[in-house]
């Protein structure tokens, strides 16, 4: 329970007063032993008693009386997730919310999203507290603390809008913490709004043990309160972008779509979406034959070869949010690969499997051989193959700002056998292994799905499970496996840099290391990965929501729908600016289904002052937090009325009517 009035609980003893009258009254009265009164006492010692009843519950009545009164002027606040027994109104309330893109998730039965509900229950909580308290908002999105002067126009601050973004609540909760530490708040109550999505509140994140220690040593009290809105919701479906490739062929251009599917519970019903290309749109059906699948879609692009964008749209359900896929695709460009070899027969190996193919003819990739100093000619390159040492110096920057431009980068080991070798990407040689006689490394596994190793469009997978490799070199690294031995090893590496990728691949195609220099394998890898490239040469970006570097910001990117109203710093959409467009899409994080328990969260703020409510959408909130003070002025009115009935109600007691009597006189003579 809270008091927005809690200097007037310093009155609670005057609750004492009724007694202290009581006992005053009787001092007013002495006691005289009398002889004639003993036999009245004894023969009215039940009236006594009950009458001796009668003053304590009226003595009592009183009590209560001016207990409620107390109460009643110290205006209580109660209900829900903010009762707190015996505080006052903090100085400050930190509202932290969760704008994510999850948090827009329609709540079973309601009309309301999640991010809506909560604006309602802070509102209405917090009115109670306008007038005593200094509100502060920060936002999951944009991070920057707001002043409410108004906290009943909560639900109309810009800042609280929807978005596509993620949230991190470690970043959110050490902004608070700065802004405790800045201004130097009194009293602080830090009420947080989200709907405890796993990878929004990464529980395991060693930042969170570091932030409670940052907020125990400030020396104001603080409080904390969780809204927890991760009730069971309505039926959602998802998408997001798997992959996308362009083929061009004699008869045009054709656009390969891949992409995930999911659904909050499975449906046996197939989803109709609606694919949209350049403004002209179709309906396509999406078998769902699990709760997730992987959906490919072909788009025929024709023989024009300017830029173009597309969107794969599925029904409205619980959250529209999550419902569309935006992409672009570029101008019809001619690229050409790059290769970087220590190894003569190995880089015309590679040169060719990545060379130009046009009809049947093929126009080897241009070959450098090392050692060199130069800079490398990129300007219409997609691809870049590096083999041997890794790069360093301007060599290394130069590679990382070509992959970051969208192009893609893939390093080959060398052929010797040290192993001190500096890193590259974050990503470091280890030693050479060798398998024993007549004994090859096998392919375990590789994805099919996606990437430079996918199935043909015809379904046929490529024999990467026919690959004898002799020797590899093992690989220091914390990304992503594309293909792995059968012992665990990996074979191909792929970490993503700005709009490009890097690959690595821990064999060579040398006899002595491995067959890849026959082609089957090689061949489609190296021609994949040059048309994955082609990106960089595009006037086109692929972005997430949220994750704008600040020169992206400051493109001046503008919707293509003249009518909207949305950034793109924070809304997915197509954009375009001057020739450029952009897709943007939510970040994949958002797709993740997993909800940190209730738990888990009550551990984050162990030995803190938390409490933390579970919203409940098909039960009254209205009472979140209220104040009841027309409870005790009830109980005040109550406790008087039952004490004016006690004073006015019961019969005399016996010694009161004999005292009433008139004295007869006796009759008879005394008899001698």
């Amino acid at each position: 329970m809270t008091f927005l009035q809690p200097i007037i609980l310093f009155g609670l003893p005057l609750i004492l007063l009724p007694v202290a009258i009581h006992l005053l009254n009787r001092l007013r009265h002495r006691t005289i032993p009398w002889g004639a009164m003993r036999f009245l006492v004894a023969a009215s010692r039940s009236s006594v008693n009950r009458a001796k009843l009668k003053q304590f519950l009226i003595l009592l009545f009183r009590t209560l009386a001016v207990l409620m009164l107390m109460l009643f002027l110290a205006r209580p606040l109660s209900g829900g997730w903010m009762g707190w027994a015996f505080a006052s109104a903090p100085d400050t309330v930190l509202i932290l919310l969760d704008r994510s893109s999850s948090m827009e998730t329609r709540l079973a039965g309601t009309s309301l999203s999640r991010r809506e509900q909560a604006l309602d229950l802070l509102t209405e909580a917090a009115g109670a507290y306008a007038g005593h308290s200094h509100f502060v908002l920060i936002d999951s999105a944009s991070g920057t603390p707001q002043n409410i002067p108004d906290i009943s126009a909560l639900k109309d601050h810009p800042m609280v809008e929807s978005t596509d973004t993620a949230a991190n609540l470690p970043s959110l909760m050490q902004r608070a913490v700065q802004w405790l530490i800045d201004n130097q708040a009194g009293t602080t109550e830090v009420w947080i709004a989200s709907d405890l999505q796993n990878s929004d509140w990464q529980p395991s994140d060693d930042r969170w043990e570091s932030l409670m220690k940052q907020f125990d040593s400030l020396p104001q009290t603080l409080r904390y309160r969780l809204l927890a809105l991760n009730e069971q919701t309505e039926l959602d479906s998802g998408i997001q972008l798997a992959d996308l490739a362009i083929t061009t062929t004699e008869e045009g251009r054709s656009l390969k779509l891949v992409a995930d599917v999911a659904q909050s519970e499975l449906s046996e019903e197939a989803i109709i979406a609606t694919r949209t290309l350049n403004s002209l749109s179709s309906g396509v059906e999406i078998p769902m034959e699990a709760a997730q699948v992987r959906w490919q879609d072909q788009w025929d692009l024709g023989t024009k070869e300017e830029a173009g964008w597309g969107t794969l749209k599925l029904p409205a359900d619980g959250n529209l949010r999550n419902n569309t896929l935006h992409f672009v695709y570029g101008k019809a460009r001619r690229h050409r690969s790059l290769v970087v070899a220590n190894d003569t027969y190995g880089g015309n190996v590679l040169s060719l499997g990545s060379g130009s193919i046009a009809g049947d003819s093929l126009e080897p990739s241009q070959l450098i051989q090392r050692p060199f100093t130069q800079s490398l000619q990129t300007d219409d390159v997609t691809l870049i193959i590096w083999q041997g040492t890794l790069p360093e110096g301007e060599q290394a920057d130069q590679l990382m700002q070509f992959a970051a431009e969208g192009g893609v980068v893939i390093c080959l080991p060398s052929t010797s056998q040290e192993t001190a070798e500096q890193a590259f990407a974050g990503i470091r040689w280890m030693n050479v292994e060798s398998t024993p006689a007549e004994e090859t490394f096998f392919v375990g596994r590789w994805e099919k799905e996606t990437g430079p190793l996918a199935d043909t469009d015809e379904g046929f997978s490529l024999p990467v499970d026919q690959l004898d490799t002799l020797r590899r070199r093992r690989v220091q690294h914390t990304d992503t496996v594309l293909a792995a031995y059968s012992d665990g090893e990996p074979l191909l590496i792929h970490q993503k840099t700005g709009q490009g990728s890097i690959y690595f691949l821990t064999t060579l195609p040398l006899g002595n290391w491995s067959n890849l220099d026959q082609g089957p394998v090689l061949l489609p890898l190296l021609q994949r990965l040059g048309q994955e490239g082609t990106r960089r040469l595009e006037s086109t970006l692929f972005l997430t929501c949220g994750e704008l570097s600040e020169i992206e910001m400051g493109a001046g990117w503008k919707p293509l729908e003249e009518d909207s109203t949305h950034q793109i710093a924070w809304h997915a959409g197509i954009y375009r600016s001057g020739n450029r467009l952009a897709a943007v899409n939510p970040p994949a994080s958002e797709f993740e289904p997993a909800m940190m328990t209730s738990e888990t969260a009550a551990s984050i703020f162990e030995g803190q002052a938390f409490q933390m409510f579970l919203e409940s959408s098909g039960q009254n909130e209205s009472n979140l937090q209220g104040e009841i003070w027309r409870v005790f002025l009830f109980l005040l009115i109550l406790f008087l009325m039952v004490e004016s009935w006690l004073m006015m109600t019961g019969p005399s007691t016996t010694a009161q009517q004999g005292f009433g009597r008139k004295a007869q006189p006796i009759s008879g003579g005394v008899s001698s």
